[in-house]
């Protein structure tokens, strides 16, 4: 590992001596040290990242890895018998049955209202039209009537009012 390391950083430097047109000077200890004209500035970037890389790293030995489980391998046999036991189904009318999860749904909300047309939830309805389990009944000027399956009225308030904003209709 470390000899392929050092083959392609002596390749890098070696391609970037080429360009450069500098000899490529290879001390005793291994450091390669690139010669470089005070004039080309622009690949200084290199050299400073092949002598980060220079430096011998650390990192886990070879036998710390082969002595790692794999993931992927299951040690554990579960015998048949077990095994068809454990996603049974509850029975019925028993504690530990499972409850269905709740859906949360966003409050409605009156954001606007213009002619006869309501934007809740940030969709435009007009009368009549159904809205979750309500139907839009009547459009107020400063609210609606919303009224369910069950004659289950809900009426919808403007929460906000700007005065700076005047809209007339004919």
């Amino acid at each position: 590992m470390k000899l392929a390391l050092a083959l392609t950083l002596i390749n890098l430097a070696a391609l970037h001596a080429a360009f450069a047109s500098a000899p490529l000077p290879i001390t005793a200890n291994g450091t390669v040290q690139v010669m470089q004209s005070e004039g080309d500035k622009e690949l200084t970037w290199v050299d400073e990242h092949i002598q980060a890389i220079l430096p011998s790293r650390v990192g886990v030995s070879d036998g710390f890895i082969g002595s790692l489980n794999d993931p992927m391998k299951m040690n554990k046999v579960i015998p048949v018998a077990l095994a068809g036991n454990l996603l049974a189904p509850p029975k019925l009318g028993s504690v530990n049955t499972l409850a269905l999860p709740k859906i949360v749904e966003e409050p409605l909300r009156l954001q606007a209202l213009i002619n006869k047309a309501a934007l809740i939830n940030g969709k435009w309805y007009k009368l009549s039209d159904p809205i979750r389990s309500y139907s839009l009944s009547e459009i107020k000027p400063n609210s609606v009537l919303l009224i369910g399956k069950k004659e289950q009225k809900l009426i919808l308030f403007l929460n906000k009012q700007n005065s700076n904003i005047k809209i007339t209709t004919k």
